[in-house]
Formats: C-alpha cells, sequence, structure tokens
C-alpha cells in the first residue's frame, strides 16, 4: 500500500517535469528563431526598389542575410524564404510587408516585384501575391480615379 502511495507522488513530479522541459525548450526555440528572422531582417540587402506609377509608394525587395548569424541563421535558412517585400510611402512610412508571412516562400532571383493598376505584387513558390493599397493606386490631384 505504501508503494501505490509513493508511485503517485512520483509520477505527476515527473510528468510536470517533463512538462516543464517541453514549454522552456519550446520558448527557447521560438526566441532563436525570432531573434534570427529579425536580425537576418534587419542586416538584409536591399534587392531593387520599384516606384508606382504615380510615384506616391515604393516596392522594395530584400533579400535576408541569415549567413550572417551564423549556424542558427544557416539553419533557419533552409526553411525560410530567399526574400521578403516591403512597401514604403513616399514619406518613408512602411505600409506592408510580407516579412512575417512565415507561410508564403518568397523569392526574387527569377522574377521581380512589380506595380500592376495600383496592386503591389510579388513572386512566390504558389504564383504571385500582394496588396491593393489605395494611397499608392490614386493619382494625386487627378480628376479621374483609377479602377483598382
Amino acid at each position: 500500500m505504501r508503494e501505490s502511495a509513493v508511485n503517485q507522488g512520483v509520477l505527476p513530479k515527473l510528468g510536470r517535469s517533463v512538462l516543464l522541459f517541453l514549454v522552456l525548450t519550446a520558448t527557447a526555440l521560438i526566441s532563436v528563431a525570432c531573434y534570427v528572422k529579425t536580425t537576418a531582417a534587419r542586416l538584409a540587402d536591399e534587392y531593387s526598389i520599384v516606384w508606382s506609377d504615380n510615384g506616391t509608394c515604393s516596392l522594395r525587395s530584400y533579400i535576408p542575410q541569415y549567413s550572417a548569424i551564423g549556424i542558427p541563421g544557416k539553419l533557419f535558412k533552409l526553411f525560410a524564404s530567399e526574400a521578403f517585400f516591403r512597401v514604403y510611402a513616399k514619406d518613408g512610412t512602411l505600409l506592408k510587408s510580407s516579412e512575417w508571412l512565415l507561410w508564403q516562400n518568397e523569392f526574387t532571383f527569377d522574377e521581380r516585384s512589380q506595380w500592376v493598376s495600383g496592386h503591389a505584387i510579388y513572386p512566390t513558390a504558389t504564383g504571385y501575391e500582394g496588396w491593393n493599397i489605395p494611397a499608392c493606386g490614386q493619382e494625386i490631384n487627378s480628376r479621374q480615379v483609377k479602377v483598382n
């Protein structure tokens, strides 16, 4: 009878220890991944700039520098996109970014980002993705409104 009481106390403690270990490991891995992602983006090389037809916004392509972070960066690069894209207003305000769209596999070497009828589009492994940004699609002081 005493043996069963000891086993009842050991199993919950062991289960809590395993759960705590898993939570701490997951937290550490997520923290490292966020650090690698943000550092690679901060060190990213600007690959191209394309201005909207009316010159109010720019669509910029970036190549993240995962290799600058060492082994963690090289491992992260195996699962990450080779590029990301940002849209800036003429005054430098960030309007849109594909940087944290982790489910998209973006690239920029074979095809480039571009503006199509006021839409900022960029290449992905499944085709083109992008944004309709009204501030970038209409000309300032224009009497005609572009249809997006």
